[in-house]
């Protein structure tokens, strides 16, 4: 196949292009694990060798129990602010650094982050999440190496800083080279910096810098007041990690409610603009499941005067007839009625996977009441669009689809076709044997005419005995094999009248359209009447 240069030039630009962004996303993904082993084993290994070498001063083991179990839920208990994460226990690891050395507290640092990440890695255990187990674990060894190298770095410098602003100093100290490690990741990662330096690590910054000084007073009173003396200052930090940690759930939770509400409308948007009732019945099983995550969605809409006996399931796989074999209700399941004004049309069915808690609840009983006005919407535009006898569509919506499907020929210069069904001697049946048999016949082709028709075909009642089906794409030859495959079906039905097998037959005519054709528009349909006349003179019917 022969492609012009500039088509041929474009390709292989193209080509280069995606495999020198292969080559460049390999690298920073080389240089990422890198950089964070390097992190870990460095961050972790050197603070670990320095208490082993060097023996350091801690803290008596009753204080420094205090101290870690503090540090510890202070890290669990952690503020979130917009996308920045903010926890007190830094506090400790400052305070040990000022009235210790580099080495305790990057010590403290290493062990408390570990063991912090590795509770929150125990969940993905209980899951059988392997894979997500081991990212908890590198990402928990990564921060804590960075917390080491920070207080083990900072300890190092705090002896070259001026005797009276050593710990002043410690306090930009910290942060500068808690940035600098996180920023490094950033850009090894490809992630937007400025991005990042605007929308965490700035907020962040300022914060912790406000948190720091704590750690001095901290400091202040052990050396001179002992342990006894920090304890108001460790029951403050606990008590205003716990509050912040509760302001930072709700302000979770408000946001999750806000993003159901915005879910919630825009699903209400989707099924307003959905008449199609089978349409809207799958959407609603769907949208409802996807919702509040449940495990599964029944629908159960019955209305006697207009023949409508619907119950569908879906489990998030598949969305499934249950033939009114109603499924068992767990203690977990909600019952909801599908209700407007003027009646009650059915239940929805819901299994939640987990218990549903009252706002949840609340959003669902809402969005409950907007289906039940939608589907009381698409039931009209149903009847009003279909033969209450055959299920089939109106001679009025069968005229509009005609119109759109001419219409669609001539912009895409494509065609359709037309079949005109006749049920021979169906007036003769009627008087014969009453119109309780005629109806029967005509139900009858008209389950014939629907099963063995296409999706997208438009199969309607034009009224009587006469049946017509739009079957767009298709040339003459194909609705007239389709015409005598219904004629030949329906042939071979036999029903029963007064204790005597009865058969009837069909006629038809077909008739394709297309751009080249010579008639008018609105003679269409008469054209195709016309040769269903032709063929039944022909037959003698």
């Amino acid at each position: 196949m022969y492609l012009p240069d500039c088509v041929r030039l474009k390709s292989q630009k193209i080509l280069y292009k995606m495999r020198d962004m292969t080559i460049i996303n390999s690298v920073k993904k080389y240089l990422t694990l890198t950089y964070e082993f390097a992190i870990i084993a460095g961050g972790i290994g050197l603070p670990l060798s320095q208490v082993l070498i060097f023996n350091p001063r801690f803290p008596p083991f009753p204080e420094y129990f205090i101290f870690f179990f503090t540090a510890i839920i202070c890290a669990l208990v952690y503020i979130s602010l917009k996308n920045t994460i903010v926890s007190f226990e830094i506090v400790i690891y400052f305070f040990l650094l000022l009235a210790f050395d580099g080495n305790v507290a990057s010590f403290m640092a290493v062990v408390t982050v570990l063991v912090v990440w590795v509770l929150k890695s125990l969940k993905h255990i209980k899951n059988r999440d392997t894979a997500l187990f081991w990212r908890t674990i590198k990402t928990g060894s990564y921060n804590a190496g960075v917390y080491g190298l920070i207080y083990l770095i900072t300890g190092l410098l705090m002896t070259y800083y001026p005797l009276n602003l050593e710990w002043i100093l410690a306090i930009p100290t910290v942060v500068v080279l808690n940035e600098l490690f996180f920023s490094v990741h950033i850009v090894l990662k490809g992630e937007k910096f400025w991005t990042y330096l605007k929308e965490e690590a700035i907020i962040s910054d300022l914060i912790e810098m406000l948190i720091y000084p704590i750690g001095i007073s901290m400091a202040l009173l052990y050396r001179d007041y002992r342990l006894i003396a920090t304890i108001p200052l460790i029951m403050s930090i606990l008590v205003f990690s716990y509050i912040g940690y509760l302001m930072s759930r709700f302000q979770e939770k408000m946001k999750q409610r806000i993003t159901e509400e915005e879910d919630l409308n825009e699903i209400a948007r989707k099924l307003e603009g959905i008449l199609d009732f089978e349409q809207l019945i799958e959407t609603t099983l769907r949208k409802v499941h996807s919702f509040i995550h449940a495990e599964e969605v029944t629908i159960i809409l019955e209305d006697k005067e207009q023949g409508i006996n619907v119950m569908r399931n879906f489990d998030g796989k598949r969305i499934r007839n249950l033939n009114f074999a109603i499924p068992p209700k767990s203690i977990d399941s909600v019952e909801l009625p599908l209700v407007t004004r003027d009646r009650a049309l059915g239940t929805l069915l819901v299994k939640p996977k987990t218990t549903l808690d009252k706002e949840v609840l609340v959003l669902l009983t809402n969005l409950v009441k907007h289906i039940s006005l939608c589907l009381s919407n698409a039931m009209l535009y149903k009847i009003s669009i279909e033969d209450s006898l055959t299920g089939l569509y109106t001679r009025r919506y069968f005229e509009q689809k005609l119109t759109e499907g001419i219409n669609e020929v001539k912009r895409s210069d494509g065609r359709l076709s037309l079949v005109l069904f006749d049920i021979d001697n169906l007036k003769d049946v009627n008087d014969q044997l009453g119109h309780k048999m005629g109806d029967q016949v005509l139900k009858k082709f008209s389950q014939i005419f629907r099963a063995h028709s296409r999706k997208k075909d438009i199969v309607a009642r034009w009224g009587g005995d006469e049946f017509v089906a739009i079957i767009p794409g298709s040339a003459e030859d194909e609705a007239r094999i389709f015409g005598e495959r219904m004629k030949e079906i329906f042939s071979n039905e036999v029903f029963i009248a007064e204790n005597k097998n009865m058969k009837c037959t069909v006629s038809f005519g077909s008739l394709e359209y297309h751009t080249g054709s010579r008639i008018p528009d609105s003679e269409i349909f008469h054209e195709v009447d016309k040769r269903l006349l032709s063929m039944k003179k022909a037959v003698g019917r």
